[in-house]
């Protein structure tokens, strides 16, 4: 029987967090997206009457966005 590890909680902020972190949207504003799959933490958020939750990443962990038409091909 294989045992399986319990990953640990992901921070979880509310409306704010630290610069060391930052949105999908905001690294792709700066030119990069991020460097890992999984967040690094989550983020509560509310905006007038809009909420929901996003992840956030590791700015230092970023990488350079390639260009759209480099998908392409």
């Amino acid at each position: 029987m294989t045992h399986r590890s319990k990953r640990p909680p992901k921070p979880r902020y509310h409306q704010t967090y630290p610069s060391t972190l930052a949105t999908t949207e905001e690294l792709r504003v700066l030119g990069l997206c991020p460097g890992t799959r999984e967040p690094d933490a989550i983020l509560d958020y509310h905006h007038g009457n809009k909420s929901g939750i996003c992840g956030l990443f590791d700015r230092s962990q970023a990488v350079p966005a390639r260009p759209a038409d480099d998908e392409a091909s």
